[in-house]
């Protein structure tokens, strides 16, 4: 039952409109029941003066504000009126004194003056009201009339009730009555009431009923009545009960006003602090909990009934003499923010927390930020790792930023390309002076990669010394993003200089390896071929074979052919090694012509019809068109043979194989299209490399898998022929291997 607290407040949308209508109510209020009323700061300063103010004293505007309407106050009453306000802002309550207030002709008139704070729906004191009652004039009774009472209620929307507890009857005002939804003429009975009290508060108001009744007090409580429409509104009550000169009770009287919206407030803002994740509670200025929300429940591991109303000392002991009791205490005498971050010693955890005083204690929001804290230590150590890495020198280590600029190296990167921590510190080592020109066009894609997908997969290039020697190196890079700066890269070197000596070495041995198997190879099919050309003379010549000795010859014939397919198999082999050899070594010849390219793709195909005359190849190439390109001709057949025989291999028997050329954008184009597995995107991208083999993918006919040259050499030949080469392959759909040249300056004009 709150007394005298803001005017009820009409739910509406305009709340400049809510805030006039409570204006008129307070000023109708305050005239009614004061013969001069004024209005203070909590620090006793005057802002505005009302009309009655200046009627009274005959003080001005100018005068009066601020500290000068304590100039209208006897000289003997101001230290008791200064006491007053200082008590109320002190004690929060309603202070009354008497004291002489001087008029406009100089006399002084006794007044009762009722000292009434006015809050803030926050809580905090926003002004005071001072109301003055003329003793003399209205020493009668001291009080208004019925009707000016009832008027002054009803525009405040404060009800008035009284409990004759002697005669068992209750008086209700107007206004008391429209707070329980009632209309004016209804009849009022202690039971009627409880039956309109929400059926959860009935027992709170009979225990402080019973209070009441049993020694003089003040209460207040704020409970809910329903309507008779069903609605549910708060209301706040505000009581005394009072006794007669014996100490007997003799009656209760109360004010009660509206705070559903209040309460509505409070609602909102209980269920946003229950969604968010910090945990937050308040305790009062005597260190008992009043509120925990659900993140608090998880953090104490405790449930709100068994933590509100207990001592914040008793449940947390761990934190007396830490800093957290320090700041808690400090925030709650000094009633100023405070933040502190640390290892709580009663929750075990990292947390950060923000104290803010409050009207009658002190709130705390606490975030849990361990896994912050346990990242940030993890971060520490692995920048401790990586520095042992980059001060190891096992591998060479750049940090540049996107520009180029390489602002942090170790002294493998150093010595690698041959600069100096000088010229490090000089802003002298740029990537693109490192990078030899036919590697650009790689950097910017390397680049582009980096900024895409924040890292780049190891990549074989050579780098341009300080002296211009060339150093082949593999390099990775990774992105690195920090906060308040622009993101850097790291780049990884591992110097492939001895590597690359070995794989000479290697590539070299190869070569005479090749050469040598070459030569008794060669023999050896020219011996076999010389046996085929003698048993075919024996077979001709002689007469009448017996059948064993024909099917002798027919098994022999046959054995022969396939010893030379597997020879010529060998000798493929061995020219793939050879010419990996050659294309390492960079000894490679290209004996270069102007040609027809639909001769050599006609030809190349002509040739493998013989080879294979079981299988289907179709041609669609132009016809009675001449394409000229300067090319090798045995390679660019090579290249041909080497697509189609994949496609043979890797493909069904009763499936044909493709061939086309066309023009296109000025360049000769020329593909083979099988209806094989297909390849996957990974797949695509590594077949081109040296040994590689597309793995789980079986071969349907021909020969078994080669060493997985062929491809590698088929790039290598296009490339150094200034063409291009690719595949458009999808799973279980096939492939299409496909080439292209440039064609010769005849045949652009």
């Amino acid at each position: 039952m709150p007394a005298f607290s803001s005017p009820r407040h009409k739910k509406s949308g305009q709340p400049q409109q809510r805030e006039s209508i409570a204006e008129a109510r307070f000023q109708a209020l305050a005239r009614e029941c004061a013969d001069v009323f004024w209005l203070l700061t909590p620090e006793g300063s005057m802002q505005q003066a009302d009309l009655s103010w200046s009627t009274f004293t005959g003080q001005g505007q100018p005068e009066c504000l601020g500290y000068g309407w304590l100039d209208a106050l006897h000289p003997l009453d101001r230290p008791q009126v200064e006491a007053m306000l200082h008590q109320l802002v002190t004690t929060g309550s309603l202070q009354e004194i008497e004291c002489h207030l001087c008029q406009g002709d100089g006399s002084y008139r006794l007044l009762r003056l009722r000292a009434i704070p006015v809050y803030e729906p926050v809580g905090t004191l926003r002004e005071v009201l001072i109301c003055g009652t003329d003793l003399i004039q209205h020493e009668w009774s001291g009080r208004m009339s019925d009707a000016s009472l009832q008027l002054a209620l009803t525009a405040s929307g404060v009800g008035m009730w009284e409990w004759d507890h002697l005669a068992h009857q209750l008086f209700w005002t107007d206004q008391e009555k429209a707070l329980m939804g009632w209309p004016a003429e209804a009849t009022v009975t202690h039971e009627r009431f409880l039956t309109a009290l929400h059926p959860d508060d009935r027992d709170r108001i009979n225990r402080m009923i019973a209070q009441a009744l049993a020694k003089p007090q003040d209460y207040s409580i704020d409970y809910r009545v329903i309507w008779p429409d069903g609605s549910v509104h708060w209301l706040s009550d505000r009581a005394r009960s009072i006794a007669d000169a014996q100490g007997n009770l003799v009656r209760l009287i109360g004010a009660t006003v509206d705070i559903t919206e209040v309460k509505q407030a409070e609602e909102q803002v209980v269920a946003i602090l229950e969604s968010i994740t910090d945990a937050f509670s308040y305790v009062n200025r005597q260190w008992r909990y009043t509120y925990i929300n659900r993140g608090l429940e998880k953090l104490i591991g405790k449930k709100r009934e068994e933590v509100v109303g207990r001592s914040f000392w008793d449940l947390l002991p761990e934190i007396v003499g830490t800093p957290f009791e320090r700041v808690y205490r400090e925030v709650m005498e000094t009633r100023q923010t405070r933040h502190i971050e640390g290892f709580h010693p009663s929750f075990r955890r990292w947390l950060n927390i923000h104290v803010y005083p409050t009207p009658d204690g002190i709130s705390f929001d606490l975030q849990d930020i361990t896994e912050r804290k346990q990242a940030e230590g993890a971060l520490r150590e692995s920048e401790a790792r990586f520095r042992g890495l980059v001060d190891s020198n096992l591998i060479g280590i750049a940090v540049s930023d996107l520009d180029g600029t390489i602002h942090e190296a170790n002294d493998a990167f150093l010595n690698l390309v041959g600069y100096t921590q000088e010229d490090l510190g000089a802003g002298r080592i740029q990537w693109s002076t490192l990078t030899p020109p036919e590697y650009h066009t790689q950097y910017l894609q390397i680049l582009k990669e980096l900024l895409t997908t924040g890292r780049v997969q190891p990549t074989e290039i050579e780098y341009q010394a300080k002296n211009g020697r060339r150093v082949p190196i593999l390099v990775g890079r990774t992105l690195f993003r920090q906060e308040g700066a622009g993101p850097l890269a790291i780049s990884f070197v591992v110097d492939l200089t001895a590597r690359k000596e070995i794989e000479r070495q290697k590539d070299l041995f190869l070569g005479m390896t090749s050469h040598e198997l070459k030569t008794p190879l060669a023999a050896l099919r020219g011996i076999l071929q010389l046996v085929q050309r003698r048993m075919k003379r024996v077979v001709t010549k002689a007469d009448h074979l017996s059948p064993e000795v024909n099917a002798f010859f027919e098994k022999l014939a046959e054995s022969m052919v396939a010893s030379m397919r597997q020879i010529d198999m060998q000798t493929r082999l061995i020219n793939d090694l050879l010419d990996v050899s050659r294309i390492t070594a960079n000894t490679l010849q290209l004996s270069l012509r102007r040609c027809d390219l639909v001769s050599i793709v006609h030809q190349t195909i002509d040739d493998l019809r013989v080879m294979a005359p079981e299988r289907v190849l179709v041609l669609d190439i132009p016809k009675e068109t001449k394409i000229l390109v300067l090319v090798d001709q045995d390679r660019i057949s090579q290249v041909i043979t080497n697509y189609v025989n994949n496609a043979l291999r890797y493909s069904s028997p009763d499936q044909p194989i493709q061939i086309g050329l066309t023009i296109q954008e000025g360049r000769a184009r020329v593909w083979v299209r099988d209806h094989g597995p297909g390849l996957s995107e990974e797949a695509q991208q590594n077949i081109w490399k040296r040994f590689q083999q597309v793995k789980g993918v079986p071969v349907l006919s021909g020969s078994g898998k080669g060493l997985g040259l062929g491809l590698y050499i088929c790039k290598t030949l296009i490339e150094q022929l200034h063409g291009n080469v690719g595949v458009e392959s999808t799973p279980g759909e096939g492939s299409t291997f496909w080439f292209t040249l440039p064609l010769a300056p005849e045949a652009e004009k």
